[in-house]
């Protein structure tokens, strides 16, 4: 009888010691097939166009394989292709490593409600991805918007909320390489144009005196590249006349103009045609390019 009941005890605590093996088995690949799930599936060559609403709405777009952002004005002009395809390569990275929630009412908490930066990735007229990205930090969570859970992702740095237009904007003023650079025309009103021209490495003004070579300098490495991000609400159809030009000619390549115009306000517009579509109201850009021929005089 008590042989029975031993054997009886053992049968029953082996059939536990299966469910219990069971039920562990079961968490466990439901929890790994959970957090497998793949939640960037996008194909970055194909991807047509992004919205991003965090601060304000930014809007991207590829046409002709060239990356655009829209102006409030509703106007396209170039976006920087680096920051952008960085950021594809940001979302492509994102893994989900943890389960962070499952029930709308924690959103908050993990900042994947209204308080998020919603992205939305479209491919040739289909939206790819449609995602909520948390607060930024060493940990970011995000979320589908269409689903309710909450995943932890290590990987990602996830996007500042700050993010505006001007992020992503190309906002190049000139760029240039500067060691074939042959001639500089200083195209000002009445008589205070002049020219500087470069043979051999030895500079001269038009008129064949010579100017400080060290200030040269100073001026040529100003030209080899300069960004800013104060730009200009005007466009081409409203700025006033072109009151200075600098024009610089290169070896066997195309002249690079540098233009200031006069706007309504009594200020100066500035622009390039190495970044036509981009105006910028940026005094420090005056002081740089445009200086009168005293500025590389020599000292007496």
């Amino acid at each position: 009888m008590l042989n029975k009941i031993s054997n009886l005890k053992l049968i029953l605590g082996l059939v536990l010691l299966v469910l219990v093996y069971l039920a562990v088995t079961y968490f466990d690949s439901s929890k790994s097939e959970e957090l497998e799930k793949q939640l960037v599936t996008i194909d970055t060559a194909k991807v047509s166009s992004i919205s991003i609403a965090a601060s304000e709405t930014v809007q991207l777009t590829r046409e002709d394989q060239q990356w655009l952002i829209v102006l409030k004005t509703g106007k396209k002009v170039p976006a920087k292709t680096d920051k952008v395809t960085g950021l594809l390569d940001q979302l492509t990275d994102i893994r989900p490593d943890r389960l962070a929630a499952k029930d709308p009412s924690k959103w908050k908490d993990y900042q994947v409600d209204s308080a998020g930066t919603a992205l939305k990735v479209v491919e040739n007229g289909t939206t790819t991805l449609d995602m909520v990205i948390g607060k930024p930090g060493a940990t970011s969570y995000v979320r589908l918007a269409d689903e309710n859970e909450v995943y932890a992702s290590d990987n990602f740095r996830g996007l500042n909320n700050e993010i505006t237009i001007n992020h992503y904007r190309d906002n190049t003023f000139i760029r240039m390489n500067t060691d074939s650079l042959i001639s500089i025309d200083f195209n000002y009103a009445s008589d205070s144009a002049f020219q500087l021209i470069n043979s051999k490495g030895s500079w001269s003004f038009g008129d064949g005196s010579i100017p400080d070579s060290t200030k040269i300098m100073d001026y040529v490495s100003k030209l080899s590249l300069r960004y800013s991000n104060n730009f200009s609400d005007q466009d081409g159809s409203s700025v006033g006349p072109v009151v200075a030009e600098v024009v610089l000619q290169s070896q066997n390549q195309q002249p690079i103009s540098l233009y200031a115009y006069e706007d309504a306000a009594d200020s100066v517009i500035y622009q390039t045609n190495i970044n036509p579509e981009s105006y910028y109201n940026e005094d420090k850009l005056g002081q740089d390019y445009f200086v009168g021929r005293s500025a590389f005089s020599r000292s007496e």
